[in-house]
């Protein structure tokens, strides 16, 4: 409508309701804790039959819209690229939430691969690395010829000091540690706002183990009674699936690429939860876990460990980075060669190895995709921020010091989701 590409609304009750969304402005803000679990969502039936006819208007307003090159942020198709972009931030945070619903109610896709693991908890070391101080540039600049959010617009320019990260992304084996020491029952590891968090969510391991202790779920509405950590339940299905008791290691596919098959009387401690598959942990994966996890993680390593800042990990990544010149081959996500050199665009159906991808020259593994990475510091604009008028609170509602900035990119992030940008 602000484009100017259509002139009506398809239905505005729904469109006022989808608009805010459902994302948390806080770990306690969810539909069910605000309105006593009595909201009502239109019918499957209903959504899927208005998306239809969204989808119906879209596909006219691209096949009789005049494309008019270059697309720039004056231009009505930069709405159009708008759209498609948030489509891909839709399947990177679904993601998230499939992974978190009952198992029978999803489905491997056919050729869905996940990456290969090493089973058992194998004896690991990540040392880290000095970095030197060195003055830092990063955002995008305005005439860079892709699509862009708000938020990556504007210049930074700030010297860091010298500092020492580790060479991977920190892996379940490394966690598990941390778990199996009490850390998710020991206060003095957490900030106040991430005990609280930690207390009202119930929380003792990452989201994505499921245990068999019947742990509270993180979903809300008619799941917010569910667990998925009940391995003695779902072992019991999951031998009628028929698949093989250990991941093929030899297989492209890596895991078996099916539920594994668990023997009651030999249940692990944990299994994880893959997009549509429990599998084995795979401790050599990085560990998925939010701010309020990893800053205890920090505390519990003590020495004074703590996550990166922005600037430092624009520098441990500054020189698996071209200089940002007119074209796009300055971005990876732009380059042919991007799914061999990092886990990005689904290159994997899962996150992989820390070790699996070759270091940049500092010698640091994973600097663009297979997770994304904590920092220290707050969300906020850049320097020469400014609102697109399309989107004008896309955004600025999470400049409020609560917000806490991921970088990097991840192995489901496509389009913009893994530009060095985002």
């Amino acid at each position: 409508l602000l484009s100017g590409l259509v002139k009506d609304q398809v239905n505005p009750s729904f469109e006022a309701l989808f608009e805010a969304g459902v994302d948390e402005m806080s770990w306690d803000d969810t539909e069910n804790y605000r309105l006593g679990g009595s909201f009502k969502w239109p019918t499957l039936c209903e959504c899927i039959e208005y998306r239809r006819k969204v989808r119906d208007v879209v596909r006219k307003v691209i096949q009789e819209t005049p494309l008019e090159l270059p697309i720039t942020m004056d231009s009505p198709w930069w709405a159009i690229f708008m759209g498609f972009e948030h489509e891909r931030i839709h399947l990177e945070t679904s993601s998230v939430l499939i992974r978190q619903l009952p198992i029978h109610l999803v489905q491997r896709p056919l050729n869905w691969k996940y990456a290969s693991s090493k089973s058992g908890l194998q004896p690991f070391t990540n040392p880290l690395i000095k970095v030197s101080g060195s003055r830092v540039t990063f955002g995008k600049p305005r005439n860079f010829p892709s699509y862009g959010w708000d938020n990556e617009y504007g210049q930074m320019i700030t010297d860091v000091p010298e500092f020492e990260a580790s060479k991977y992304l920190i892996t379940n084996g490394e966690y598990w540690k941390f778990v199996q020491d009490g850390g998710y029952d020991k206060e003095d590891y957490w900030t106040r706002e991430g005990w609280k968090w930690r207390k009202y969510c119930q929380a003792q391991h990452p989201t994505f183990w499921v245990c068999s202790k019947g742990c509270k779920s993180g979903c809300g509405a008619s799941l917010a009674n569910y667990s998925h950590c009940q391995l003695n339940k779902v072992s019991q299905n999951n031998v009628k699936t028929g698949c093989t008791d250990e991941p093929r290691h030899s297989s492209p596919q890596g895991h078996c690429n099916g539920v594994e098959k668990i023997i009651e009387e030999e249940l692990p401690e944990y299994r994880y939860r893959a997009m549509f598959d429990l599998l084995p942990v795979p401790w050599d994966w990085p560990v998925e876990v939010n701010y309020h996890e990893a800053k205890a993680f920090c505390t519990w390593n003590g020495n004074g460990y703590r996550l990166l800042t922005e600037a430092e990990h624009h520098q441990i990544r500054s020189d698996s980075q071209k200089p940002v010149k007119g074209d796009v081959t300055s971005d990876p996500i732009f380059c042919d060669d991007v799914m061999m050199k990092y886990n990005l665009n689904l290159a994997y159906g899962s996150p992989t190895p820390v070790a699996m991808y070759s270091p940049n020259q500092a010698g640091f593994h994973d600097v663009f995709g297979n997770v994304w990475v904590w920092t220290e510091d707050h969300f906020n604009g850049l320097p020469g921020f400014d609102t697109c008028y399309l989107y004008d609170d896309f955004s600025s509602p999470c400049f409020d010091g609560r917000h806490t900035m991921i970088l990097g990119g991840s192995w489901i992030a496509t389009g913009d989701e893994a530009s060095r940008f985002a």
